[in-house]
This record gives structure tokens, sequence and C-alpha cells, in this order.
């Protein structure tokens, strides 16, 4: 019998999209400012998504500890993620409009993980929750995060190959 360890089961998604999952990963490879960070998404599912960043060097501040602007970016990013998954197939524009992170415990080596869920939808407006922790499981900050959010009128596919094109 195969155990999967606690922490990969906490920071999962219940229902898990692979086909959004396979947009993101792609978006992923598109972003600059995801591959200067080393964002990475794990986990998609309706309302929740989970990211997480492999700690490096570029990530510590002076005194060795993960730069707290680290900890918003995951935050941000995987929050997105979430709002995007209430709309799939449809894509919308979600802008970031309040991001609040709260710092419990510092992490200087391993993974940075964070899971994002729906809070509360009632567009414009989103609301996100994500809690941040370390590779042992441990709630390290958690964050609040809210978006306007805009329909666009297109899909995510649409979204990525005009992405491809301005690569």
């Amino acid at each position: 019998m195969i155990t999967i360890p606690l922490i990969m089961q906490e920071l999962s998604c219940e229902a898990i999209n692979e086909e959004l999952l396979a947009a993101m990963k792609v978006i992923e490879k598109l972003s600059p400012y995801w591959g200067l960070i080393g964002i990475k998404v794990k986990d998609v599912g309706k309302d929740c998504a989970v990211g997480f960043i492999n700690i490096e060097g570029k990530h510590l501040q002076i005194l060795g500890t993960v730069h707290g602007g680290v900890h918003a970016a995951l935050a941000d990013a995987i929050a997105w993620v979430a709002v995007i998954s209430h709309y799939y197939p449809e894509y919308v524009l979600a802008v970031t409009i309040d991001l609040t992170v709260k710092y419990l415990k510092p992490i200087t080596e391993g993974v940075l993980f964070a899971k994002a869920r729906i809070m509360h939808m009632k567009e414009p407006l989103s609301l996100i929750g994500v809690e941040l922790r370390n590779r042992d499981g441990e709630l390290i900050g958690t964050s609040t995060t809210t978006y306007w959010v805009t329909r666009m009128g297109k899909t995510i596919n649409d979204i990525i190959n005009e992405l491809r094109g301005a690569f």
C-alpha cells in the first residue's frame, strides 16, 4: 500500500482539472516573471490552486530568510490561478486590487508552497485566501487577496495562443 505524505494530501485540490493544469503549465513557460521567480503550479481544481517555489539563493534577503516579496508573489500568482479556475474554460481578466500577507515563521530553504481557495465571489470582486507552508507542512504565512474580475469573451486557450504569438 502506498501512503501519500500528509503535506501532499493537504496541498491538493479536491477535483483536479488536468486540462486546466496543462494550460497553467504553458503559462508557466510563457511568463517571464513566473520564470524569474520560479513559480510552479502543482494542482488546480474548481476554486482552488496549489503552487510552489523551490527556494534558491536568489529568494533570500541579506539575513538568509526568504524575502517577503517572494511570499507575496507566490500568493498572488496562485490566487490568480484559483480565480481562473472558477471561470474555466472561459478566461477572465483578473487584476489584483488588494494583497495582504501575514508572516508567521521564516523560511530559509526547501520549498515554499501556496494553496489558494476562493472565499467569496461576487462579480466583479473575488476574495481569495492563501495558506503558505514549508516543505514540512508548517503554516508559515497567510494571504488574503482581492481581484477585480472582467469577463473577456475568450477562452483560456484563446489567451494562450495570443501569448504564444507575443513571445
